[in-house]
C-alpha cells in the first residue's frame, strides 16, 4: 500500500496538492528514504482515512512517538499497551469531569480527528519534522475549519500556534459550566477550547491548568446543541 491510497477522497483536494510541494517533495524524496522513522510509511496519514463530514473534534498533537511501533499515525495514541504521561493525565481529567473512565482507542469512530501538527518523526528526535509539516498543517486546519466546523482542543503552545488558521472561530475561555448553557450556537462556529498540554501537569505538579479545563465536558454540551451524538470519552 501506498502512503495516500489511506485516505478518505474527501481529503483529495488539499493532500494531494501539498504533498507534490517543497518542503514536503523534499521529506519524502530525500529525506525519508535515508533515515529510520515512525510511524511506518503506510500509516503517515492514517487519520486521514476518517471522512471529512465525520469530524466532531479536532485534536491537534505536536509529532509521532519517536520509539518504534509506539506511533500509529494518530495523536495521542499509542500502539503498544504503554500509557504516556500525557495520556495518563487526559485519562485523569476525562474521570474527574465526567465520571467516566477514558479509553482514547474508541474516539476515531466517534468522530475525533486525532491529528499530529507533524505526520513523520525521526526515530529518537523528537520534534526533527516539523518544520517539514507546517505549511501542510495550516492548510488542513483552514480546510476542515471551512468545510466543516467543528470543535477543537488546542492543548498547549504548539497547538494553538494554529489558532490563527481557524476561520470563523469562536472562543471558549470565558465561558464556564454556567456561562456555556447561553453558549451562541451556529454551525459555521469553530468552537475553539484551549488549555495546558496535558503533559504540563508532570512538570508542575498538577497545577498548570489542564486539570480542571472541563474540556470534555464542554464537548458533549456543545454537540448537544448541536443536535450530534455526544462522544462516550
Amino acid at each position: 500500500m501506498k502512503p495516500l491510497d489511506i485516505i478518505h477522497d474527501s481529503w483529495l483536494p488539499v493532500i494531494e496538492k501539498e504533498v507534490h510541494q517543497e518542503p514536503l517533495l523534499s521529506l519524502s524524496e530525500k529525506v525519508l528514504p535515508n533515515i529510520s522513522f515512525q510511524p511506518d510509511a503506510e500509516n503517515i496519514f492514517k487519520v486521514f482515512r476518517m471522512p471529512l463530514k465525520d469530524i466532531k473534534v479536532v485534536l491537534i498533537g505536536q509529532d509521532p512517538y519517536s520509539t518504534p511501533k509506539d506511533a500509529i499515525g494518530l495523536s495521542f495514541v499509542n500502539g503498544t499497551n504503554k500509557v504516556p504521561p500525557s495520556l495518563r493525565n487526559i485519562y485523569k481529567e476525562i474521570l474527574d469531569s465526567t465520571g467516566q473512565e477514558g479509553n482514547i482507542n474508541g474516539w476515531e469512530q466517534q468522530g475525533i480527528f486525532l491529528l499530529n501538527s507533524a505526520l513523520t518523526v525521526e526515530t529518537g528526535k523528537p520534534g526533527s519534522h516539523l518544520s517539514y509539516w507546517k505549511n501542510f498543517t495550516e492548510n488542513i486546519i483552514r480546510f476542515i475549519s471551512y468545510n466543516n466546523p467543528c470543535i477543537w482542543f488546542l492543548w498547549g503552545k504548539m497547538s494553538q500556534k494554529f489558532k490563527s488558521n481557524i476561520t470563523n472561530p469562536l472562543l471558549m475561555k470565558d465561558y464556564d459550566e454556567k456561562l456555556i448553557k447561553d453558549l451562541p450556537i451556529n454551525n459555521k462556529f469553530n468552537y475553539i477550547l484551549e488549555a495546558p498540554h496535558p503533559a504540563a501537569e508532570v512538570y508542575s505538579g498538577g497545577t498548570s491548568g489542564f486539570f480542571g479545563c472541563k474540556h470534555f465536558t464542554y464537548t458533549n454540551l456543545i454537540l448537544d446543541k448541536l443536535k450530534k451524538d455526544k462522544i462516550s470519552w
